[in-house]
């Protein structure tokens, strides 16, 4: 069995844990080291709570104002959201020496105070017809890969562990 908690918005529902600043926030600055830091701070708060895995960061797109989780994403630019997915990085290997023998594109988690990260929501998740959650997101392939993949991609190249599926369709498939 493994055992998660959703810290999209840092381990916020453990009393007295840190709150930082929600992902939309985190994403106005544009500042990845900064949010590597704060999953430096999740993930020893996670850990402190002998919970190994940490169900974020949610690397979505939104692309609709009107959707209700708009909240838990960095930007409405990929481009933002990519450079954000630096928290991974903070999650799972702060404090340690990636092996010599280490092949970058194969999740990496070790440590006591790292935890197991899971990007969500795969994928189209931000980018539903008029923004109604878990609907139908209506893209051409260049689009979904250019836009709603690619921080999923560099999400995996920096070891995030799974990728949570959302209850979107693509195109009504």
């Amino acid at each position: 069995m493994i055992y998660g908690i959703d810290a999209v918005h840092v381990h916020n529902n453990v009393y007295n844990a840190t709150i930082f600043p929600h992902n939309i926030c985190l994403g106005a600055t544009r500042d990845p080291d900064l949010v590597k830091r704060i999953g430096v701070a999740t993930a020893l708060e996670v850990r402190v709570t002998c919970i190994p895995y940490a169900f974020a960061p949610c690397v979505a797109v939104c692309r609709d104002p009107r959707w209700g989780r708009c909240y838990e994403i960095y930007s409405e630019d990929h481009k933002v959201v990519q450079a954000m997915t630096r928290i991974i990085l903070g999650l799972v290997y702060w404090e340690i020496s990636l092996p010599a023998n280490y092949k970058k594109d194969f999740p990496y988690v070790a440590g006591k105070n790292n935890v197991a990260a899971c990007a969500k929501h795969f994928v189209g998740d931000g980018g539903t017809q008029k923004g109604i959650n878990e609907t139908n997101t209506i893209i051409d392939l260049n689009g979904l890969l250019g836009i709603h993949m690619r921080a999923y991609i560099d999400s995996i190249a920096k070891s995030v562990s799974t990728v949570m599926v959302s209850y979107s369709s693509w195109n009504g498939g």
